[in-house]
């Protein structure tokens, strides 16, 4: 006889929060199976399976990424404690469920991308890197290496600062990176993956599931995920260089003039701005030596690179203030890649 004419397994699942990042580890999937069948027709009694249970494993899921959209510029001497243009990093818990991290900031090899295209990284920046909570390090408490716990799918923001030293040239690019860690819970201890471990059913295994970062060594799953922003040096470069040349003596022919007493000596202070950024507040000060005196209203400020017997270029309007001996010329603005030269006479005692 034909028992079995029809049959339905019914699944019946526990209750578990679900969150974007996936349902939370150690939680509980009990699930038992009830069958329905009839009998000539006729309903018989359901029959229920063993209830089987395990436990939801640990996926360890972090994403770091920069908010800047382009490396940060900075001018040499700039102090980690007083820069307000931090490396801004987001650091994202894609885990199912809370989960401790240690941050760290390193340089990255020379070679590097920046955050520019085209560019790439050819210095670093090693003194006081540390990494902070807001954007002018209030506190000065750099929390690199620290235990930092995140809620499931959390961000949240750090601050990266670096010394940028004073021997720091026009161009250079710093790349630096911030890594995020897993670790144990409440400690700096890094985590174990058992990925390559056999299943435990009613146990919490660990499996990293993060993507490959920046740094050195940072390969996907392996509990760590790094990215990476850039410093830029944009600044002035300046090189002063000073000429003197004879326009008249009184006695010789034109053009055959000699520094003798009574001759007129031109000098021109050639300043050459090979850097990307401009001066501000320029001032260059030339003190005379007693056997000269300053001929009166000779200073002017030219916008050309010096040609001491034939001045080239427009007069800038900057001036050249005298006081004794002491002469200063004022160039103010002397704009990147580009010379102003200041020109002023004085006669021999």
């Amino acid at each position: 006889m034909n028992k079995l004419l029809s049959m339905v397994a019914i699944l019946a699942l526990s209750s578990v929060g679900v969150m974007a990042a996936g349902t939370d580890y150690n939680v509980d999937i009990t699930n038992s199976a009830k069958l329905t069948y009839e009998v000539s027709g006729v309903a018989q009694n359901e029959v229920t399976s063993n209830t089987d249970t395990f436990k939801v494993d640990r996926k360890v899921d972090v994403v770091v990424a920069t908010s800047d959209t382009a490396n940060i510029v900075v001018v040499p001497k700039i102090n980690v404690s007083s820069d307000t243009k931090p490396l801004t990093f987001v650091v994202k818990n894609s885990s199912n469920g809370k989960q401790d991290f240690v941050l760290n900031v390193s340089n990255l090899v020379n070679g590097k991308d920046t955050l520019d295209s085209g560019e790439t990284d050819n210095i670093d920046y090693a003194t006081d890197l540390k990494i902070c909570v807001d954007a002018t390090c209030s506190d000065n408490k750099n929390i690199a290496g620290t235990n930092i716990q995140f809620d499931e799918d959390e961000n949240k923001t750090y601050y990266v600062f670096a010394n940028i030293p004073d021997t720091a040239e026009d161009g250079e690019h710093g790349t630096i990176a911030l890594t995020a860690t897993a670790v144990k819970d409440g400690t700096t201890t890094e985590m174990t993956d058992n990925k390559a471990d056999a299943d435990v059913k009613n146990a919490v295994d660990i499996v990293f599931a993060e993507a490959a970062g920046v740094s050195v060594g940072d390969a996907q799953y392996d509990g760590k995920h790094s990215a990476l922003s850039a410093y830029e040096v944009v600044t002035a470069m300046i090189d002063v260089s000073k000429y003197s040349c004879v326009i008249a003596d009184g006695i010789s022919a034109d053009d055959k003039w000699k520094r003798i007493p009574g001759a007129t000596i031109r000098y021109a202070l050639d300043v050459n701005n090979t850097g990307t950024a401009a001066t501000e507040g320029a001032k260059l000060s030339d003190t005379l030596q007693n056997d000269v005196t300053y001929v009166a209203n000779s200073g002017v400020i030219k916008d050309a690179a010096c040609d001491c017997t034939t001045p080239a270029g427009a007069n800038t309007g900057d001036t050249v203030d005298v006081s004794g001996q002491a002469v200063t010329a004022n160039f103010g603005t002397v704009n990147g890649k580009s010379h102003e030269c200041a020109y002023f006479e004085v006669k021999i005692n």
